[in-house]
């Protein structure tokens, strides 16, 4: 009769761990493809965020490399950053992946250039008081960017026109 208690008390607590796992699981935020990496008329590698509503605060974005390893690291690529919006910025932005927009506290010195091999990710998290309501982010290589016609945007793993890019917005956000 004991093993049997024991045996009800190992299913319940296992039984309560699935159940946590699946309510945190499904409390984490939404993902949504709202970040575009494109190139400037001068060649300069740009980002493009669009939160899903013009009154969405940004409260980070991150651009990030991932690593290479041993003596063919090019330091120049290498490191990513992390900025915060001072204040509440809200709307649509577009920057430089390696110059900081004006007012925005970070370091973005670090990456002067996009390495020829490896994998980038931009992201951004909207939300307020460190809440976070959903998640943007795209992942891309050198060779994605340097494949894209003038007025190309890369997103979601394809190029795309800035009204696409909108339009592709307005779904993942309805």
């Amino acid at each position: 009769m004991i093993s049997h208690i024991k045996r009800a008390r190992t299913l319940s607590r296992g039984g309560a761990v699935v159940a946590l796992a699946l309510l945190a699981a499904g409390c984490s935020p939404a993902e949504r493809p709202l970040v575009a990496i494109g190139k400037g008329t001068d060649g300069d590698v740009r980002a493009l965020l669009r939160p899903c509503s013009d009154g969405d605060a940004i409260q980070e974005v991150v651009f990030l490399r991932s690593d290479e390893k041993g003596d063919t690291a090019d330091r120049a690529a290498q490191d990513g950053w992390s900025i915060h919006p001072i204040g509440s910025v809200t709307g649509e932005q577009e920057f430089s992946l390696f110059k900081l927009p004006t007012g925005w506290q970070g370091k973005a010195d670090s990456v002067t250039k996009l390495a020829s091999e490896g994998d980038y990710s931009v992201r951004f998290i909207v939300g307020a008081n460190q809440t976070v309501r959903y998640k943007a982010l795209t992942r891309f290589t050198q060779a994605d960017i340097e494949s894209l016609a003038p007025g190309q945007w890369w997103c979601d793993g394809r190029a795309m026109s800035r009204a696409e890019f909108l339009a592709q917005v307005d779904d993942a956000c309805s």
